[in-house]
């Protein structure tokens, strides 16, 4: 029997891998126009609370919810306002239609499917007519997801597709699903790959088709004999020669930008595996009351 206290463990561990307050503001900044005009937001798994942070310095009434002993702890030290309780203990005993946002962020990967359809239709009961909540996940189809954030945290129990978590909101009752990127979380892998597909084809049809060359041959010399060499060689190389060397650049500048367009195609490829590492589904409780009993959850 392991008897070793996991109190803490994942606030020391968000510590060990150098998650910092800068770094989340940043990340989480591009959810804040989602809860423009709400007056009460409640962040589920708050964490260290920056996100409550942010949307109170906006003029939003908001709260975190956190069971974690450190973080509560830690949070509160900042003064913050957090609910040191269990995020499904909260929902229970939060009052119907009580608040108009709901943010919930890098928690559902943590949950078994069962809780985390109990979270949404309790999210649903709790929200008031029209009020909106923002599910933030790794996204399952990225490179980086798969090969260093997912099975980096020991307490992550299955990747959640966004569009999976839009059906599993509008099955609830929610409308207006809506998925997306955070485009704040690029990935840090592959940086080549990553500055080859954002640039330019380096050959295009009708910018010229040759390569740059010497067309012209150089004069040697001022006297009368070296003027007519040169008047001789440049009509003979018009003739003879740059028919098959203009033939030859154009041929190659084809090939090339053939060659260019392989490798951008191929680098753009790598790079829609290789995407923001952060995704988002998120919607609205509708203004008819479509909210199902309770009992009738499965």
């Amino acid at each position: 029997m392991i008897a070793d206290d996991l109190t803490g463990l994942d606030y020391d561990f968000l510590r060990y891998i150098d998650v910092t307050p800068a770094g989340q503001r940043r990340i989480q900044q591009f959810y804040l126009p989602f809860f423009a005009g709400c007056r009460q937001v409640v962040d589920l798994g708050c964490g260290d609370g920056d996100f409550v942070a942010l949307l109170l310095e906006q003029g939003i009434d908001a709260v975190g919810v956190d069971a974690d002993d450190k973080t509560a702890a830690a949070t509160r030290a900042k003064g913050l306002p957090v609910i040191h309780r269990n995020v499904f203990e909260y929902l229970a005993a939060a009052p119907t239609d009580g608040v108009d946002g709901i943010f919930c962020a890098h928690l559902v990967e943590h949950l078994p499917y069962p809780q985390v359809i109990e979270l949404i239709h309790q999210s649903l009961r709790i929200l008031r007519p029209g009020g909106r909540i923002v599910l933030a996940t790794p996204d399952a189809r990225t490179l980086f997801s798969h090969l260093e954030m997912f099975y980096l945290h020991f307490g992550h129990v299955s990747f959640y597709h966004p569009r999976l978590l839009c059906f599993l909101l509008e099955h609830a009752g929610f409308a207006q699903a809506e998925l997306g990127v955070n485009p704040a979380t690029a990935s840090p892998m592959l940086p080549q790959a990553q500055a080859l597909a954002g640039r330019a084809p380096r050959y295009l049809p009708g910018h010229g088709p040759r390569l740059p060359y010497l067309r012209e041959i150089p004069q040697q010399g001022d006297s009368l004999l070296q003027r007519l060499s040169y008047v001789i060689k440049r009509r003979l190389a018009a003739w003879l020669v740059l028919p098959f060397t203009d033939s030859l650049a154009a041929n190659t500048a084809a090939h090339l930008a053939g060659l260019d367009r392989d490798v951008l195609a191929l680098a753009q490829a790598l790079q829609s595996l290789n995407g923001p590492f952060e995704c988002y589904a998120t919607a609205v409780k509708p203004a008819t009351d479509t909210v199902p009993a309770m009992d009738a959850i499965p």
